[in-house]
Parts: structure tokens; C-alpha cells; sequence
């Protein structure tokens, strides 16, 4: 079966130069063209709207634009644009059968674009999988994890899926588990802590810091150290304040206990 039809290919055949270099300039132009246009597009929408929108309307204006000028290239080398148009249409009936997947990443994607559930720049927890959203395709949604892997998500896996945005709020709470032994002063144990985080800088003053019981366990007394901070200090702070226990513990001889197996002989 001749999609293009027999005279479109015997016109093809005949072609002058001219024409095939009017079509090959065509699409090199249009490129240009649909390039600057689309980037364009991209900056006027992330004044107003997210950069994930800006991008998706980029690539969106970019790729229509484009296609506009390959029909004309085609036109140029002389095929039938309602052949062609009707063979795009058969092509574009196979491919949805055979992908399916893809037509409901895509429409999770505009989902994602609407909702807007995260942003480029945030840092999520996709199924413990934790990294920094680099981009947000119509397909999928790619994360740079903290080792610098670059992770794939589909678009559906996201909206079926519990996502927990780390960087949506401006401050984030480090919490500190800390074991001590039975026979230590629980009291005292929480003032010290408590001065400890008061005495550090990064930690926010409202809320304030506050140390909590979290539970008993067979060899120590489990504390918990809740401190706020700014969102991009968590990490850092978080491994300050351990520091600063295990100096000030050691200093006022507080034990940190560590399970121990003992083994009874007859």
C-alpha cells in the first residue's frame, strides 16, 4: 500500500533542486523560529506562573510550531497534505493502542501542571525515593537524588503515589534522637540538651526548641530534641547539634547506652 499516493512519489522523483533546498532552509528556519518564539513563551509565563509551567508551555509551543513547518517542507517536495494528513491520522491510531502508558503519563503530566503538587527546585519523597526535581516533562518528572543519580519518575507513578514536598514550607523541624541510661537525671538531661540547641544559631527561636520522651526501650531511655530551622539548613544544623551532645555528654559524664546481649551458662 502506497501511503503517499503514486503521483505524490512521481512528483517526488522529479523534484528540482531548488525545491528540495527550499524545504531542508524551510525547516532549518522554522527551527530557529519556533526556538525563539518558545523561549519567549517561557519567560513571559514564568513571570506569572511556575517554572515546571513556563517549561512544559515551551516545549508544547516549540513542538506545534515545528510541525507546522514540516508540513510545509513537505508540501515544498510536492506530497498530497491530505494524504499525508490522513497517513498521520492512521499512524497516530497505532501508536495509541500500542501506548497507552504513555497517553496516561501524559495526562497525569497536565495533571501535575495544574495541580502543581511541587516545583522545580524542590526537594520531594516519591516511595523513599528523595531528590531534587531538575525537571517536569509531559511524560515524566526527573529527580537528582543526594549520591548525584538522576531518577526517573513516570507521571502516573507520581499521581497514584504519596508525595511529601521537604521543601514546601520555609522552615523544616530536626529531630534528635538521643538514648541515655536509666539511672541518668531525665530532668537535667533535658535542660542540657535545651541549652544546647538555644546556644545554636541556626536554630529558630519560634518555635522554640523542646525535648520530649519518645520511649522506653530495653536498654535506655529514648529522648527526642525538636528544634526548627531554615529549610536549606537542616542537614548542616542537624549534624552540629550531634556534635555538640556527644562533647557536652561526655563532658558531664552522661551515659549513652548501647544494647548488649548477655549470655547465661549452667
Amino acid at each position: 500500500m502506497n501511503l503517499f499516493g503514486n503521483q505524490a512519489v512521481k512528483d517526488f522523483n522529479y523534484l528540482p533542486l531548488i525545491n528540495i533546498l527550499y524545504a531542508l532552509g524551510s525547516l532549518g528556519i522554522g527551527y530557529l523560529i519556533a526556538k525563539k518564539i518558545s523561549n519567549l513563551v517561557q519567560r513571559a509565563v514564568d513571570k506569572h506562573f511556575s517554572k515546571h509551567q513556563a517549561m512544559l508551555a515551551q516545549r508544547l509551543i516549540f513542538h506545534i510550531l515545528l510541525g507546522l513547518f514540516f508540513i510545509n517542507a513537505f508540501q515544498e517536495l510536492g506530497f498530497n497534505l491530505k494524504i499525508l494528513l490522513g497517513t498521520a491520522g492512521i499512524i497516530t491510531v497505532a501508536l495509541g493502542f500500542a501506548s497507552q502508558t504513555a497517553a496516561s503519563n501524559l495526562i497525569s503530566g497536565l495533571f501535575l501542571l495544574f495541580e502543581h503538587p511541587f516545583r522545580v527546585g524542590d526537594t520531594i519523597d516519591v516511595k523513599g525515593i528523595i531528590g531534587i526535581v531538575v525537571s517536569i516533562d509531559l511524560l515524566s518528572t526527573k529527580l537528582r537524588s543526594s549520591d548525584g543519580k538522576l531518577v526517573r519518575i513516570p507521571n502516573e507513578t507520581l499521581i497514584k503515589s504519596e508525595i511529601t514536598n521537604l521543601s514546601y514550607f520555609p522552615t523544616r523541624c530536626a529531630e534528635i534522637i538521643i538514648n541515655i541510661s536509666y539511672s541518668c537525671d531525665i530532668t537535667l538531661v533535658k535542660k542540657i540538651l535545651l541549652e544546647i540547641a538555644n546556644q545554636c544559631e541556626e536554630v529558630l527561636k519560634d518555635p522554640e526548641p523542646k525535648v520530649v520522651i519518645n520511649n522506653f526501650t530495653a536498654s535506655a531511655v529514648e529522648l527526642k530534641l525538636q528544634a526548627w530551622v531554615k529549610n536549606d539548613m537542616l542537614s548542616s544544623t542537624k549534624d552540629y547539634l550531634q556534635e555538640l551532645i556527644k562533647a557536652r555528654f561526655d563532658q558531664e559524664g552522661i551515659e549513652i547506652p548501647y544494647p548488649q546481649l548477655m549470655i547465661h551458662q549452667n
